[in-house]
């Protein structure tokens, strides 16, 4: 795994999870995700020191941690990132060293925000990702909504209108050409075509679209310029992201 921007206690965490991947590609019949996610669960208890009570900051290195990880795991490897998924559904019902459970996956969200897209300006300093990792972390997300682990819906849906409602050459402005914008975003948003549609299909069946009675936060989830449609999840919305997964597949 290509370790370059992780410090010395996501290094560490690195191996933790190391020894659970070679453990399942030695032996994946005596060895199951589930167990091996509970190892790496106790593993990462274990580089926490005790924390104060209400201290986050070991938690989100954490999380930070868990990013960089997911972003050097191709989008193809489904075994590994389906470690990180079962590795989060362990740790969020355990006690944390302070003897709280652990932190909301909030915290993970927030982590994941736009100045990591390279498809926007590209800034190394501020943590931005390249483009095959951005993909990466995407499926992971996409894992993480498809399992039901973390159901903040912003995130994938920021993504899908990106990739399929946006005018992709007009908006797409990073380090990189237009078309490997481009081709990017597109290949995102099938990440959650791919592996959240039941979840997508479920909100846009209860229409949660409709209920979004705050401006601003229906101006966050409104749609891009070439869906004619309301904000949020809806029928009509998810409607249009299937007819262009499918365009997209068929190429």
């Amino acid at each position: 795994m290509d370790e370059e921007g992780f410090d010395d206690f996501q290094e560490k965490m690195v191996r933790v999870f190391q020894s659970a991947f070679t453990a399942l590609s030695e032996d994946p019949v005596a060895k199951t995700t589930e167990q091996e996610a509970a190892r790496v669960a106790s593993g990462l208890q274990d580089l926490i020191p005790n924390p104060k009570p209400d201290e986050l900051g070991p938690f989100e290195n954490v999380w930070h941690g868990l990013i960089l990880i997911a972003s050097r795991i191709p989008h193809t490897d489904d075994q590994s990132h389906m470690l990180l998924v079962k590795t989060l559904q362990a740790l969020r019902g355990r006690e944390s060293p302070c003897g709280k459970t652990w932190p909301s996956l909030v915290q993970f969200s927030e982590t994941t925000g736009l100045k990591t897209d390279p498809t926007f300006e590209w800034h190394p300093e501020d943590g931005c990702l390249k483009l095959n990792q951005w993909l990466n972390l995407n499926s992971f997300v996409a894992r993480l909504h498809g399992s039901g682990v973390f159901t903040r819906n912003s995130f994938p849906l920021w993504q899908l209108e990106q990739g399929l409602e946006d005018d992709l050459a007009a908006s797409a402005k990073g380090d990189c050409s237009p078309a490997e914008a481009v081709d990017n975003r597109v290949a995102v948003a099938c990440e959650y075509l791919i592996h959240t549609a039941p979840a997508l299909l479920r909100q846009s069946l209860l229409k949660t679209g409709d209920r979004l009675s705050d401006e601003q936060l229906r101006r966050s989830y409104a749609a891009g310029p070439l869906f004619s449609g309301g904000p949020g999840f809806n029928t009509e919305r998810w409607g249009f992201w299937k007819r262009w997964g499918a365009a997209i597949y068929s190429q």
